[in-house]
């Protein structure tokens, strides 16, 4: 099939129950994009919108294997009836307008912008064909899909990376006021890492011409995190190798990296993600954590990351999943996003969301680092109706309730004068389980441990259309699930094993983040 390119998408007709096939499309013999697609021409269930623009005026010849017959149209819009009020469609979640997304990838703030890339398939609401999509916010909220970032070629797929503001011009690519913001990538064929660069705030993007930056080393190494170092006076990237092994690397230019160390993470891989962070006393330490949440914090001596404690675990789900933090934000913020993960459950045009942002903090408790995750406060811009409820006695066995909105929610709750006391908290079919006798915290079947001393126990909730994130211990303590919530069961419950007074709950709807 051949086709000269005058709008920005090739729309192919896709079925995920049809088998697989390779859609190459070629200019002149030579292949310059290839996807694999199940195409079904006779009972399509999705729309592969295919970003073709960067071929507008070429003829495209398009060739399929195993081959089947053809039919596609063209379109300079998504023409989506129904974008973002779709059953399943997070309300409060950024989550792709069509097609699948997961790790979040490059999140990075540059001109007041914060922008999220993310690993995408335009060519299916399931994994494949590993792009990396693009998002920008100007609250961390509200998200606007831009244009796709980076697309697979000859050297593979574009796995996960990072991604950081070139405020020195150590590349010398600058063209103006604005810094050079600098991608980093795993391709696939073989795994190594490369590096792009935007010059105009991510609107166009390049990537580097003498690529790769870090060679193929084992298996599928993978995933590059980059930050700058003042410890070093050097840049840094976390690398994932194998097993639960990681290494990281130093360079004065972002080309040319140096491995310095191997780094076991017990009970992680993949993914990492390497800051720095300030505690609330001024003290400096920077935090190495993997895809599961499984964290060291240490300090940079002598040329290497060495760990001040034992390894710690900050999520107990099942849903949050390779977290990122931004980079460059101002004032020594530290923010990151988690891939919230759905399993077995998919809508008919995407699949997948994002966590909201969480606001880190590093708190020194007995001698012990921890690192907590709290919504962003930003997210009072999403803020509805709020129920509000002080001094509320609770009698032994017995449910109080509140009638509940169908709309995404936060729920705050917070008492003392619990111990050795059980509090039961509902919401939508979902329950969780405060059991200060054994000083745990249970999601369904997903338990946390507490510190609860008798003084106060603060629990926070968001809950959405398919994912609940629970936040307790001051955020010390994270558990996610994806879960369908019921909208038959508009209520929130609460009931005690033993008579106590809640000194605080605040019941908040969402707007949804699409509004504007």
């Amino acid at each position: 099939m051949n086709i000269t390119v005058t709008k920005k998408y090739l729309i192919f007709p896709v079925n995920i129950s049809a088998d697989m096939r390779r859609a190459c499309m070629n200019i002149n013999g030579e292949t310059v994009y290839a996807l694999n697609l199940a195409i079904d021409n006779e009972n399509p269930k999705f729309n592969a919108y295919i970003d073709v623009s960067r071929f507008m005026g070429n003829e495209l010849s398009i060739s399929v294997s195993p081959e089947t017959e053809l039919s596609v149209r063209e379109s300079d819009t998504m023409d989506i009836e129904g974008l973002y009020s779709e059953e399943l469609r997070p309300q409060a979640h950024f989550s792709t307008k069509n097609g699948w997304n997961n790790d979040p990838n490059g999140l990075v703030y540059l001109d007041g912008t914060y922008h999220m890339f993310y690993q995408h398939n335009p060519g299916s609401p399931k994994w494949e064909n590993m792009h990396w999509g693009h998002a920008e916010s100007k609250d961390l909220i509200h998200w606007e899909e831009k244009d796709m970032a980076l697309y697979p070629d000859n050297t593979g797929t574009m796995f996960s990376g990072s991604a950081i503001v070139d405020n020195k011009n150590t590349l010398g690519l600058q063209t103006g006021e604005l810094p050079t913001g600098v991608l980093f990538y795993t391709s696939t064929a073989p795994f190594c890492q490369r590096m792009a660069y935007s010059t105009d705030g991510f609107k166009t993007i390049k990537k580097y011409e003498n690529n790769p930056v870090i060679e193929h080393i084992v298996d599928a190494n993978r995933d590059p995190s980059v930050v700058y170092c003042q410890e070093l006076g050097k840049y840094v990237i976390a690398l994932y190798l194998e097993k639960d092994i990681y290494a990281l690397f130093t360079s004065d230019d972002l080309v040319s990296w140096t491995e310095i160390q191997r780094i076991k993470m017990e009970g992680d891989n993949e993914c990492p993600d390497l800051f720095c962070i300030n505690t609330p006393d001024g003290e400096r330490k920077w935090v190495l954590i993997g895809a599961h949440d499984r964290y060291l914090v240490g300090d940079f001596k002598n040329g290497q990351f060495v760990s001040v404690q034992d390894i710690r675990s900050l999520h107990f789900g099942n849903s949050a999943y390779a977290g990122q933090s931004f980079s460059d934000l101002p004032n020594g913020r530290a923010v990151r996003v988690d891939w919230l993960r759905w399993f077995d459950l998919s809508a008919d045009r995407f699949s997948q969301q994002m966590s909201i942002p969480l606001e880190m903090s590093l708190n020194k408790i007995d001698g012990i680092y921890h690192l907590s995750v709290l919504p962003v406060k930003e997210i009072e811009a999403i803020f509805d109706k709020t129920q509000k409820y002080e001094n509320l006695s609770l009698k032994a066995g017995e449910k109080t309730s509140f009638a509940l909105e169908d709309s995404a929610y936060i729920f705050k709750i917070h008492a003392k004068a619990l111990k050795d006391n059980k509090l039961s908290v509902s919401f939508f079919g979902k329950t969780v389980e405060c059991d200060l006798k054994e000083n745990s915290i249970k999601l369904d079947d997903h338990k946390g441990p507490l510190s609860y001393t008798g003084e106060a126990l603060d629990v926070t909730v968001v809950v959405d259309r398919c994912t609940v994130e629970l936040f307790s211990d001051d955020g010390r303590i994270y558990i996610t699930e994806c879960t369908v919530a019921d909208r038959n069961m508009c209520e929130f419950s609460l009931t005690a094993e033993n008579d106590c007074i809640i000194e605080n709950i605040d019941l908040t709807s969402l707007e949804s983040i699409w509004n504007k």
